[in-house]
């Protein structure tokens, strides 16, 4: 082998350890409160379950069935991908949406949420009274009420007698900022710990640790890998949306070669930050003179 082939053999493999590298940070710092890798711990329906019953202060809720990215497509109007959607064994519904931006979590959401689930679970000339009871859960990291409450409870009700309306519609706000010394406070806590060893709960520990393990078996590695990708893509389309904002015609073409350089250089975990933060994600974009 010629001593040019052996430098070009050297700088590839240093290439590759250094994206390596950086693809383990990435993986390292997931936390709950990363709705994708949410998505993939949620898919084991144990760690579901273990949520909901802390929530709900119910140790006896079961999970029967659920659907991680479950689509509610709306044929007159705007369509839903939620984060997990589930039903326990008394045939209760939940959605559990993991929100790090208050505007995305606002009140005409939940209210949407909730609505588009009652069409899809109402047959077609079913009596109303059989429309289940329906919980929309937002997992928030900020006080968006700013009352300091750990968990906040929407209630619709008649105004003039103050008795509830009892139409089985729910919204919960869990407020993960709040972090007191109990199991809601403990859950907090683990929605926002980066090291699975640092967790309160085992069953999310043991989930959270065997995702970030190095010894994934195939199928756990690809999905890891999708994983990164659609932050990749998720910073792509918040770039792109952000060129709009701001009129300029060339935004999908900057965000192309930003998302090209950084996978170049192996920097997974910019584009992971970059797709959660506008002013980091602009500058990259400086950064790189685009």
């Amino acid at each position: 082998m010629t001593q040019s082939a052996k430098n070009s053999n050297f700088h590839h493999t240093d290439k590759k350890d250094m994206e390596d590298l950086e693809k383990r940070k990435t993986i390292e710092s997931f936390t709950l409160m990363d709705d994708i890798f949410m998505r993939l711990v949620f898919e084991e329906k144990s760690c579901t379950e273990y949520v909901l019953q802390v929530l709900m202060n119910k140790k006896s809720l079961k999970v029967k069935k659920q659907y991680v990215q479950k689509d509610l497509p709306n044929l007159y109007g705007h369509s839903l991908l939620l984060d997990c959607f589930c039903e326990d064994d008394q045939g209760n519904l939940y959605n559990i949406e993991i929100q790090n931006s208050s505007q995305d979590a606002g009140p005409k959401r939940a209210r949407y949420h909730a609505a588009l689930l009652d069409i899809h679970y109402l047959g077609k000339g079913e009596d109303f009274t059989h429309l289940p009871e329906s919980y929309i859960i937002f997992i928030t990291d900020k006080d968006i009420f700013k009352a300091k409450k750990q968990l906040y409870h929407i209630e619709r009700k008649i105004e003039e007698i103050g008795a509830g309306f009892q139409d089985g519609s729910h919204i919960l706000y869990f407020n993960t900022d709040c972090k007191q010394d109990n199991a809601l406070g403990n859950l907090a806590k683990d929605f926002h710990r980066e090291n699975p060893e640092e967790m309160q709960s085992k069953i999310l520990s043991k989930r959270v640790a065997l995702l970030k393990s190095r010894r994934l078996d195939k199928k756990g590695e690809q999905k890891m890998n999708l994983v990164l990708e659609q932050y990749r893509q998720k910073a792509f389309r918040e770039g792109i949306e952000e060129g709009m904002e701001k009129g300029v015609e060339s935004g999908k073409q900057r965000m192309a070669l930003l998302m090209g350089i950084l996978a170049e250089k192996g920097r997974v975990e910019d584009i992971k930050k970059a797709a959660g933060d506008k002013l980091y994600l602009e500058s990259l974009l400086s950064e790189f003179g685009l």
